[in-house]
């Protein structure tokens, strides 16, 4: 069972291998392609996020013993994060300066990053 569907800047198809039942077959083929229709939609629509870059950020201050550190943002805004959350275990690596990736997420005392990458 094919189904080839036109849209506004793309062509959508489905394609499913005949089943024994032809009902079950054509459902299957139709159920795919409401999917794909669903996501053209959203994505015309926007509603799924495109994952840009993650934005840069200075290490401001590192407090090795204690396994965690502070980040500043490009909007001078100061960020906690903890050692498990740098990504390829290079928290000791950093040094107070170094330029970092990082993705901010809410935790119970304010903002902290919840990954942290080293450029």
């Amino acid at each position: 069972v094919q189904i080839v569907m036109t849209v506004p800047g793309a062509e959508l198809v489905v394609k499913r291998n005949p089943h024994e039942d032809l009902y079950v077959a054509i459902r299957d083929s139709f159920n795919a392609a409401r999917r794909q229709l669903e996501d053209y939609s959203k994505r015309q629509r926007g509603d799924i996020k495109q994952h840009g870059e993650a934005p840069v950020a200075l290490i401001s201050a590192l407090f090795t013993d204690k396994g965690y550190g502070f980040i500043t943002t490009a909007d001078n805004q100061e960020i906690y994060f903890h050692k498990n959350s740098v990504l390829n275990s290079d928290f000791n690596r950093l040094e107070v300066g170094m330029k970092v990736r990082y993705a901010e997420g809410q935790g119970e005392k304010g903002p902290q990053a919840t990954t942290v990458t080293v450029i």
